[in-house]
């Protein structure tokens, strides 16, 4: 699902407020900043995506890695067998210096890591700053 860095967040049943906003939503027809990260910033959001909020039933999978394999369940089904580091159900949210708060995927970290996603800077200040929470 795909919104654009820095517009109001209106995922789910959450109307748009001016003060939070959309971080890492990323997909496949969309292009996305790149780029180096601070040192310490991805240790910060694996943190963050520890204690995700926003859970919904399912998983939604990384649009940029290959397609995941199909194994044989011990029921006999076929499933696929993606890695858990390209899946995710839920999201984080931080708030940063000026009260406006971040909402992002879980798989933002993933992003950030595996496909060089460089969020932008206000996010990534909330992240590693000490006043950075995981709130709203």
């Amino acid at each position: 699902m795909f919104f654009a860095d820095l517009t109001p967040y209106e995922y789910g049943y959450e109307m748009p407020r001016s003060h939070i906003l959309n971080v890492g939503w990323l997909s496949r027809g969309h292009a996305f900043p790149v780029g180096a990260v601070p040192e310490g910033f991805v240790n910060a959001l694996r943190r963050l995506i520890r204690s995700p909020e926003n859970l919904y039933r399912g998983y939604h999978s990384c649009e940029f890695c290959p397609d995941p394999p199909l194994v044989v369940s011990s029921t006999g089904r076929r499933v696929i067998s993606p890695p858990g580091d390209t899946m995710g159900n839920g999201e984080i949210r931080v708030t940063g210096s000026e009260g406006v708060v971040y909402v992002a995927p879980v798989l933002v970290a993933h992003y950030v890591e595996v496909h060089n996603y460089r969020p932008p800077e206000e996010f990534i200040r909330a992240v590693i700053s000490a006043n950075g929470t995981a709130s709203a």
